[in-house]
């Protein structure tokens, strides 16, 4: 528990702007989103769990000191509710989610495209809860990863008002994750799993973000509409765990310029 409150310290840590820069232009995205959720957890269950879940987010986008490089970071937080196909059972889950990652970005200014790719530090929280089940009620998804990150973008203006489609995808390369105890059952002790933390990528852990979304900037405002998607799932031995996320997305975006060694004395 020490080490992973470690990892969680250090990119919060990572993840807050820099201060150190004078006039550098951020853009934060404050984000809320609804939708639908579908979750297999064959240590607590065989069946198909299908809800809803809301959650929340914030992202801030910011230039390094140079002309093609930039960075992203992100905190994430959502709930999600669920029911076995013969509704017969319910299972919660909570998410949370830290990221930072860099990006190059390729600029086409005056048709208005622009195409990033770049690595992207992802920490990932999971626990859920199946509520009517004694003896395995509790589990949990720990995971870290690096991931590709790619994306690409239209603006264009129109009148006193502009706007722009972006696409963003993530998807996991290498990484760690968590793997709780496991048992078949109270009789089948020998047929468990260990807890154990172990090398995770493409070939055991498979996790796919993405997002295509319109902002909108307006007078004295700018908001954003979107989809996303979420895709995760992992396995060992013979159980498979699986959670994909649908949802509606709205947004408001804030741009704004850091004066860190501002003068505390009105001239």
């Amino acid at each position: 528990m020490k080490r992973t409150g470690l990892i969680i310290v250090t990119l919060l840590l990572l993840t807050i702007p820099p201060m150190g820069a004078q006039n550098v232009e951020h853009r934060d995205v404050l984000q809320v989103s609804f939708g639908g959720i579908w979750q297999q957890d064959q240590y607590l269950s065989p069946l198909m769990y299908q809800g809803l879940q809301a959650g929340i987010s914030n992202e801030w986008w910011q230039d390094f000191n140079h002309e093609h490089w930039s960075h992203v970071g992100s905190v994430a937080a959502n709930f999600g509710w669920s029911h076995s196909q013969m509704q017969t059972n319910r299972l919660y889950q909570a998410q949370i989610q830290f990221g930072w990652g860099g990006y190059y970005h390729w600029d086409w200014k005056p048709q208005g495209w622009q195409v990033l790719v770049g690595p992207y530090l992802n920490i990932d929280i999971a626990p859920r809860y199946h509520v009517a089940n004694v003896n395995k009620p509790f589990s949990i998804d720990l995971a870290a990863d690096i991931m590709a990150m790619a994306g690409v973008s239209y603006g264009w203006k129109y009148r006193n008002t502009s706007y722009r489609v972006q696409y963003l995808v993530k998807a996991n390369v290498i990484g760690v994750d968590w793997v709780p105890d496991y048992w078949e059952s109270y009789y089948e002790i020998s047929e468990g799993v260990m807890g154990q933390v172990r090398c995770s990528g493409v070939w055991n852990h498979r996790t796919l973000n993405q997002q295509i979304h319109l902002d909108m900037q307006f007078a004295h405002s700018t908001w954003r509409i979107g989809v996303r998607h979420e895709y995760k799932e992992y396995g060992i031995q013979n159980m498979m765990f699986s959670t994909e996320q649908v949802s509606a997305v709205i947004g408001c975006i804030f741009h704004y310029r850091l004066h860190p060694n501002k003068s505390l004395v009105n001239e």
